[in-house]
């Protein structure tokens, strides 16, 4: 075992005598914005979700974690379980210890290998000399209990013909039962792609298949892409992944970065899509992954966040959260994402308010809200406080719009404008999950999303309307965590 400890390349085995303990203090300081019902890490920054499995029993979630501070520095996967996730227990972490991940544990995804927990990631290293990036693709292999066994690389560096972004292996079983992995890439000539390897078993070395083409999708100014995904889902074939790069528009690619999917069927190592669109629509989503082995439901977590992106509680040093998991199918060529069953099933007895006009409700902040906006315009403003600062969210006929504009904002927020569009133009079932600095908006039974983050402090708990609405309020139960 190493233990690093670089500046922000430093790892938990470096942590000082109190030093978390301090970090904690600064994070539950926050009295505003953290959530109550949403995954965050207990300190720092989260970003992508990795390693997500179902092993018979319960659910793994890891992701990537800095403990120290609100900033991209060591990555680490932090690691729970849950089987219904609201009651989450504290398993073994993936924590950078080798050289082969001198400078972090990047993303990856899981496989269920006989009784064990196969994780592949990318390990960040850098070269003495001149402080290149040189990327190595690992294996971490846990028992079902969430304890680590063992961990080694597959591979160093990248392929002939990419560059050194060249990470977030992905694995899945191929028809054959061989071993599977995708990840993203970028091309030397500074495109975007993905590419497969396969392995007999996990004792073998990777053999590089090729690239995975999908003729249907817009490439041009795509330098990287990120976190690919390659599953079944309802007899099609279903690719998610994370382009960088790609052109922002008025009404959809609105961020820096995006989170794509495309739906059709693979032929060999080409792509067929018969459908491709961004997987959310709001001012915050990215590097969404599925769970492996979950029989007949898909289910998927994403980071609400971006790349680059500050947030107003960095200060409090802590970072982002997942979103909730999501059941996915695919009806019409489209895909449908609405909570799983168990955030549902989780919910209070829902209560029917009637609103006109401006309207108290109580713990609105972390509340679930639905209502049929049968197709007719209107417009709606959250929260207040002294500052006049809320969240509105307003629906032309066509155009659903959430505005941020007057709350509280970084300066890189702002850089990205405050409002987000989605085209919709039979909108009927709003649904609303608050999360003090949170919100996930899912449209008709799932057709559409939109995720954001807000801030908004001392904030007065109302609604106003600009016409009368019967609305459904209830309230997910507070995660546990162990």
């Amino acid at each position: 075992m190493i233990i690093f400890n670089n500046g922000k390349y430093k790892s938990l085995h470096a942590a000082q005598a109190g030093e978390l303990e301090r970090v904690k203090s600064a994070v539950e300081n926050d009295q505003d914005f953290r959530p109550v019902y949403h995954l965050a890490a207990p300190t720092g920054l989260l970003n992508d979700p990795n390693g997500l499995i179902w092993d018979g029993e319960k659910y793994h979630v890891f992701f990537q974690w800095f403990p120290f501070d609100a900033l991209h520095g060591m990555k680490h996967w932090k690691h729970y379980t849950t089987t219904d996730f609201i009651h989450y227990r504290q398993a073994q972490d993936l924590i950078p210890d080798e050289l082969f991940e001198s400078h972090g544990c990047y993303s990856g995804g899981a496989l269920p290998v006989g009784d064990k927990i196969a994780c592949f990631y990318t390990g960040n290293t850098r070269r003495p000399s001149d402080n290149q990036r040189v990327p190595f693709q690992n294996l971490a292999v846990f028992d079902k209990a969430g304890n680590l066994l063992g961990k080694r690389p597959l591979m160093e560096n990248s392929p002939a013909g990419y560059t050194e972004h060249f990470r977030d292996p992905k694995p899945f079983f191929a028809d054959d039962g061989k071993i599977r992995f995708i990840c993203g890439a970028q091309r030397e000539n500074l495109s975007g792609t993905a590419v497969v390897f396969e392995m007999n078993n996990l004792d073998d070395r990777p053999r590089l298949l090729g690239e995975l083409a999908i003729p249907a999708f817009d490439n041009q100014n795509v330098f990287m892409w990120e976190c690919p995904d390659l599953l079944k889902i309802d007899d099609q074939d279903l690719f998610i992944w994370s382009p960088q790069g790609k052109t922002r528009e008025a009404h959809q690619f609105q961020n820096n970065y995006h989170a794509t999917y495309a739906l059709g069927r693979l032929d060999g190592l080409t792509f067929r899509a018969e459908h491709i669109t961004e997987l959310d629509q709001g001012f915050d989503f990215y590097a969404p992954q599925t769970f492996a082995n979950t029989a007949n439901r898909t289910i998927l977590l994403a980071w609400v966040g971006l790349p680059d992106v500050t947030y107003p509680t960095d200060k409090y040093k802590w970072h982002s959260m997942l979103t909730l998991p999501r059941e996915l199918r695919a009806e019409s060529n489209r895909l449908l994402q609405r909570p799983a069953k168990e955030i549902y099933q989780n919910l209070t007895a829902l209560e029917s308010v009637s609103l006109t006009g401006e309207t108290e409700i109580p713990d609105l902040d972390r509340a679930y809200l639905k209502f049929n906006a049968e197709n007719q315009p209107f417009r709606l403003n959250f929260f207040s406080n002294d500052r006049q600062q809320t969240l509105t969210l307003s629906y032309d006929g066509n155009l659903l719009c959430i505005d941020r504009s007057q709350t509280d904002q970084t300066d890189w927020m702002e850089k990205l404008g405050g409002q987000r569009y989605c085209e919709i133009p039979n909108l009927q079932q709003v649904e609303i999950f608050f999360d003090r600095s949170v919100c996930e908006i899912f449209l008709n039974l799932g057709e559409k999303a939109m995720t954001s983050r807000f801030f908004i402090e001392n904030r007065k708990n109302i609604v106003k309307t600009d016409r009368t609405l019967s609305i459904a309020i209830g309230h997910p139960r507070v995660i546990a965590v162990k």
